[in-house]
């Protein structure tokens, strides 16, 4: 390397140093500083307030660095060497160029500089740094020291704040009544392995814990004590072990408790409230569907595959997915299920994860008439035993062949009333036959016979609505010109049915079918309202299509029996016919008497209630036993910490409102009132009678 070339190297290096002096400078200012304020904040705010103060320091420094980076550039080292060293004759920047100067006089200054700079930074390079603040910087540190100190005793000092809050005692004995005080506490909480949750520290004797972990106490008294142990609600306990100054145990929390200190050789704590642990249980996966978007889906001409998406998260973390395939094969009482499971792999991290699958229906053995069936279960990682959330079964369905299937109603029916029972196949037939003799037939009988299929089509479009609610048209079905006629003659079939029959397609069943069957059923009766049209019309020719389409749609809702529209009994006491007309009022009730007054369930609520509204003692161990048998209820360890607080201190003014708040919303609601039926008026009972006398 020649000489002219090791200049700019020199250079650089002495920027360089002055750079890292400057940045060593706010470090030695700074980071004291901030790891006592961390540490103070995480007395008071906890762990995330000091990952906060050290993560805001880290930030100033990286900003201060790029700072100085861009301040001590050439420019500022050029200042500085003409500053320091006379010899340069203030013209370091004459040196540095790259060109030789045109003037014979600068090219020989130029000259002359560089060799004077090279000998001088090669043999004693000026001190270009910035001299170290010693004075800022030690009264910076002992600001430090002064803010780890005051976080060090501030645990101490809320101790003493608090037992001098106290009052003080009377008499004698003041020095037996002060009660222990706890000088310190740390509850070390090891969450269960699989939730992959770090162990944290807290200093106070509640915590927050995830259900499974493992809490270790270390507590010290201001006073020696033969033994101490932990009392848990549930009556069990834990017995700590001396180690040195201090008292250790450990114990695994699976469900909420309530826990107190209990001393053994030593006055009673001063403070001797119960502990809360409450427990964050781990939930089971959550699954939502993607793919499909509705949980029936009817399968599109030559369509090879079925495309299936999930997603699925937790909060500890996914395990295996398994994918659940069923395919109902067969009609009526033959239908065979064939069922395999298929594992998947999701995408994402370990929370969160996206799982795709395509079906390949061929392979699959899915044909016409058949039902695919699909859900997917995923587990998560909890040990020893995995929660597993299951997704809504999502159904492919092939229809089957619109000739295969009967419709219409059962054949008894069909012999009372064929007219008023017509099918749709029968109406397409009919239609069809209209057609067909149409060249040999007058325009008057076509119109007569066209009209007559547009009022069987309008029948059947009725007894199709009731299933989606719809209201008759003109009071009844039946009334139209060709119902007029059957219903005209005694025991017509019109009146046997009404009068007699049992109807099942009433429009309180519309609430059995699914929002995809409802809208295929609404479907249909739009078709049927358009042939029902065209056939008034007398044009047959122009009905027939929308005939074939409500055919093909009432075939789809029919096989939406097959899982959305079970068939159930209807199973009646026997009748005992020798009771009737017998006048005979055995059994029977008055309706006129008031409800009986309702005796208290099994839980302790009322009784307890009673008391705390007296002046008496109140016993709260039925309420102690029932939380324990009950453990679901809300805030059960706050019932329990008021419960408890009242037994200690039966004398407490404020502990029976707070111990009736938490009670009352637990009450079962009351039954609800029957009122006296209110004798009619003047007009109603004119309209009774006018009833009356129209039935008769």
């Amino acid at each position: 390397m020649s000489a002219d070339d090791r200049l700019p190297a020199m250079l650089a290096r002495l920027r360089r140093a002055a750079t890292l002096r400057a940045l060593l400078i706010d470090g030695a200012a700074v980071l004291p500083l901030a790891g006592g304020l961390a540490l103070l904040a995480a007395v008071l705010g906890g762990r995330i307030a000091a990952v906060t103060v050290l993560l805001a320091a880290l930030l100033g420094l990286g900003i201060a660095a790029w700072r100085h980076a861009g301040r001590h550039d050439l420019r500022w080292l050029l200042r500085r060497l003409d500053r320091h060293c006379p010899a340069f004759e203030d013209s370091s920047a004459l040196a540095l160029q790259t060109t030789v100067p045109a003037s014979p006089l600068a090219a020989l200054q130029q000259a002359r500089i560089r060799a004077r700079m090279r000998a001088q930074l090669q043999d004693a390079a000026p001190e270009l740094r910035a001299a170290w603040p010693r004075r800022r910087l030690l009264r910076l540190s002992a600001l430090a020291v002064a803010l780890v100190a005051v976080a060090l005793l501030l645990p101490q000092w809320r101790l003493r704040l608090s037992a001098a809050a106290l009052p003080a005692p009377h008499g004698d004995d003041a020095a037996a009544t002060t009660g222990t005080q706890i000088a310190s506490i740390r509850l070390a909480i090891t969450p269960p392995p699989y939730t992959q949750l770090p162990q944290r520290r807290v200093d106070t004797p509640d915590a927050r814990v995830p259900a499974g972990s493992t809490i270790e106490w270390r507590l010290r008294l201001d006073r020696d004590a033969e033994a101490v142990a932990l009392g848990f609600h549930d009556g069990s306990r834990l017995d700590l072990r001396r180690d040195g100054a201090a008292w250790q145990g450990s114990r695994m929390i699976d469900s909420a408790s309530l826990y107190r200190i209990e001393l053994r050789g030593a006055a009673a704590l001063a403070d001797e409230r119960g502990y809360r642990l409450d427990v964050v249980a781990d939930q089971p996966p959550e699954i939502v569907v993607r793919a499909p978007e509705q949980t029936l889906t009817v399968i599109h001409a030559e369509q090879p595959e079925w495309l299936l998406q999930f997603d699925a998260k937790d909060d500890y973390g996914l395990g295996d997915a398994e994918l659940t395939i069923s395919l109902a094969q067969g009609a009526g009482d033959q239908v065979k299920v064939r069922e395999q499971r298929l594992p998947l792999t999701g995408d994402g991290d370990a929370h969160s994860r996206r799982y795709r699958h395509r079906l390949d229906l061929k392979a699959l053995g899915y044909g016409q008439g058949d039902d695919l069936i699909v859900r997917l279960t995923v587990a998560d990682r909890r040990v020893p035993t995995p929660q597993r959330g299951v997704s809504p079964s999502l159904i492919l369905r092939w229809p089957a062949d619109s000739g295969s299937l009967s419709e219409g109603l059962e054949g008894t029916v069909q012999k009372i009333a064929p007219a008023y029972f017509r099918s749709q196949r029968q109406i397409i037939i009919d239609t069809e036959a209209l057609l067909a003799a149409r060249p040999t037939i007058s325009a008057d009988r076509l119109q007569k016979d066209a009209d007559t299929l547009g009022v069987d089509q309008k029948i059947l479009r009725l007894r199709y609505g009731e299933f989606l609610g719809e209201e008759f048209e003109n009071g009844r079905p039946h009334e139209d010109q060709h119902e007029a006629k059957a219903a005209a003659a005694f025991g017509g079939t019109g009146d046997l049915l009404h009068d007699y029959g049992h109807e099942h397609n009433e429009s309180e069943t519309a609430t059995l079918m699914d929002p995809a069957t409802k809208l295929l059923l609404r479907a249909a009766l739009n078709e049927m309202w358009q042939a029902e049209l065209r056939l008034r019309q007398a044009q047959p020719d122009a009905a027939l299509p929308y005939e074939y389409k409500a055919l093909a749609l009432i075939k789809q809702v029919q096989q939406a029996e097959r899982i959305y529209l079970a068939r159930t009994g209807l199973d009646l006491p026997p009748f005992d016919a020798t009771r009737r007309l017998s006048g005979e009022r055995d059994g029977l009730r008055d309706r006129s008497r008031a409800l009986d007054r309702r005796a208290d369930d099994d839980t302790p609520f009322p009784a307890l209630l009673r008391q705390l509204d007296g002046a008496g003692p109140v016993e709260v161990a039925p309420l102690l036993a029932w939380v324990k048998a009950h453990p679901d209820v809300p805030d059960a360890l706050g019932l329990l910490a008021e419960a408890d607080r009242l037994r200690r201190d039966p004398a407490c003014a404020d502990c029976r409102p707070a111990l009736k708040a938490r009670l009352w919303p637990l009450l079962p609601p009351p039954p609800a009132a029957v009122g006296a039926r209110r004798l009619p008026d003047a007009a109603a009972r004119a309209w009774l009678d006018g009833l009356s006398g129209a039935a008769r």
